[in-house]
């Protein structure tokens, strides 16, 4: 077994854990409210540096490792569809616990690594907010998958129509959506959309993060 310093490994935990909450709370959950992200985001960064550093500084076998990879590859979980957006964030997670993980022994470069996946994710946050609708910038914000059953390219191309509509079929006030799929073969779209609830309609021991509809509901 190869000979561990503990105190660097210590050193390396503080360091990732600390860019860790300020990547995965500050940027994501903070600012976005987006429970599922913030969890899925912090499992991945502390299991792969489990990982990563037992390869670097043991004598575990690499293509065990890799075989590990492989068998999670197999297993298929049925979940909502991660946006461009959010699988960036969650890479981000992942890029931290690589980068301290593989014991570079130059920490300055680790340490400025840290630094621009920090720095990088908070700036593209504030990009984020105003433009995806499947990441939640408030606590009343609610996120919503909706099928719509016809194409109607005019309110496709507007979209303060395409909210207007939406807001007349689900009776409540949709802020902002997001198309994932157009499918003119079976004349249906799908998207998601955020909708704003009122703040004493709020259980105290709910998430922002409402429940998606079904995509096998239609709405006409």
């Amino acid at each position: 077994m190869s000979f561990i310093d503990y105190p660097i490994l210590i050193r390396d935990f503080m360091v990732d854990f600390t860019s860790l909450y300020l990547f995965a709370y500050v940027v994501v959950y903070k600012r976005f409210r987006n429970t599922e992200l913030f969890v899925t985001g912090s499992l991945f960064n502390i299991f792969i540096l489990l990982i990563i550093m037992s390869i670097v500084r043991t004598d575990f076998n690499i293509a065990v490792g890799f075989g590990l990879f492989a068998l999670l590859s197999l297993v298929q979980l049925r979940s909502a569809q991660f946006t461009k957006t959010e699988m960036g964030f969650l890479f981000g997670c992942i890029s931290l616990a690589v980068i301290n993980g593989a014991g570079i022994s130059d920490f300055s470069f680790v340490l400025l690594c840290n630094f621009v996946v920090v720095i990088t994710g908070w700036v593209f946050s504030s990009w984020a907010v105003e433009h995806s609708a499947n990441i939640i910038p408030k606590d009343n914000a609610r996120k919503i998958a909706i099928t719509l059953d016809h194409i109607d390219d005019n309110v496709l191309n507007n979209k303060q129509q395409m909210l207007d509509k939406l807001t007349a079929l689900l009776g409540v006030e949709i802020s902002s959506f997001s198309i994932k799929k157009v499918d003119y073969v079976r004349d249906t779209v799908n998207l998601n959309a955020l909708y704003q609830v009122h703040d004493t309609e709020i259980p105290q021991h709910m998430h922002n993060v409402g429940p998606e509809l079904d995509e096998d509901e239609v709405l006409k």
